[in-house]
């Protein structure tokens, strides 16, 4: 089961113009100022691992986490530096059930852009990964055997916790408003840091992305005192791994 994850008309609006377009086409928006859609809103929203959806005209968002409003940000909004990017499933420093919350919420769909990740892994959190056969079109384990090395991730992940004690108070059917600031130095074409063990910006941006969470959906997953979401891509994120 994957959670939905409620974004808004706008930014559902820029996914639709942009998610039949490859790597070329999509970066070429950005040459002329009339189809340039990199500051709009959904632009940097990691659709290869989210299922998204429009947020009803008449949600009821119960709360609303934000960097404007960072002391209650900080104390439940985190992204870690060390779950940034490509992460496999034995990587030595993962949340408990983390490959259980992150498939919950934000399951990576492989494709041949995945070859060689192992190869890009958080520079925090590598190991030496075992290889399939190096002409399969993925070069990692995908099956469910405890060993196995399994790609888990390889975008900007959000981490919301702290919540299991809010949720009794609010309805199932109600929202919470999580908004991600965007960093286009650190995940656009150049990608500046994000291999490194810098801190990801946690201040207001003039870009943020808002990703809504039904209260449903938090209390069905694996843990619902710990939201991992890899919910934002980096501009290369289907140019393909390289090595």
């Amino acid at each position: 089961m994957q959670a939905t994850l409620y974004i808004s008309a706008d930014a559902m609006a820029t996914i639709n113009a942009i998610k039949d377009l490859d790597y070329y086409d999509r970066v070429s928006l950005s040459d002329a100022q009339e189809t340039d859609l990199t500051t709009a809103p959904g632009y940097f929203l990691n659709t290869n691992a989210l299922q998204l959806a429009e947020l009803p005209a008449d949600a009821d968002v119960a709360l609303h986490l934000t960097p404007s409003a960072a002391a209650t940000y900080d104390r439940h909004v985190n992204i870690p530096a060390h779950l940034r990017g490509v992460i496999f499933s034995n990587a030595p420093d993962l949340p408990p059930q983390y490959s259980e919350i992150i498939g919950y919420w934000s399951p990576l769909h492989l494709t041949n852009h995945h070859r060689y990740a192992w190869a890009y892994q958080n520079v925090l959190n590598s190991y030496c990964v075992s290889l399939t056969d190096i002409d399969s079109d993925v070069e990692v384990h995908s099956d469910d055997e405890p060993k196995t090395d399994r790609l888990l991730n390889d975008g900007l992940v959000v981490t919301v916790t702290g919540l299991a004690a809010l949720l009794a108070v609010f309805s199932p059917e109600q929202f919470i408003a999580v908004d991600v600031p965007i960093n286009p130095t650190m995940i656009g074409l150049e990608l500046e840091g994000y291999r490194s063990a810098v801190a990801y910006c946690s201040t207001p941006t003039p870009q943020m992305e808002t990703l809504y969470l039904q209260i449903a959906d938090i209390l069905a997953s694996p843990d619902a005192d710990l939201v991992a979401i890899s919910a934002i891509r980096t501009e290369l994120s289907d140019y393909g791994y390289t090595y």
